[in-house]
């Protein structure tokens, strides 16, 4: 007799891999006008996290911001979606993520990826 697999809980599915950021990295989140939105918490290549410095209500609006990584000042400007907000954390969807904003992206997970693994 076979067993037939668990469903996964979709919750638990990604689409792509995340890399934490410690906050104490300071990577911030600027608005449209360079105001500081957050303290960037994760990255993928599909979206980030953030703590939010003010509350991000659950619409389909576009919001550009700019992610600057200060260390390497790595400045990469994006359009996302809001997919989740609570108190603590708002997590946004890369929206048309064009090739160089990509590369710019890539540059930063590779930078944080190894501070991840034990």
């Amino acid at each position: 007799m076979r067993s037939t697999p668990e469903p996964q809980n979709p919750e638990e599915r990604r689409r792509f891999e995340r890399v934490d950021i410690a906050h104490q990295a300071q990577v911030l989140v600027l608005d449209a006008k360079d105001r500081k939105s957050g303290v960037l918490r994760q990255l993928a290549r599909g979206g980030f996290m953030m703590e939010p410095e003010r509350h991000y209500s659950e619409d389909s609006k576009i919001y550009t911001f700019t992610i600057h990584e200060p260390t390497e000042d790595i400045r990469v400007r994006v359009n996302a979606r809001l997919r989740f907000s609570d108190q603590q954390y708002a997590g946004f969807e890369f929206m048309d993520l064009d090739p160089q904003s990509a590369v710019s992206i890539g540059l930063i997970i590779g930078k944080y990826y190894e501070h991840t693994k034990v």
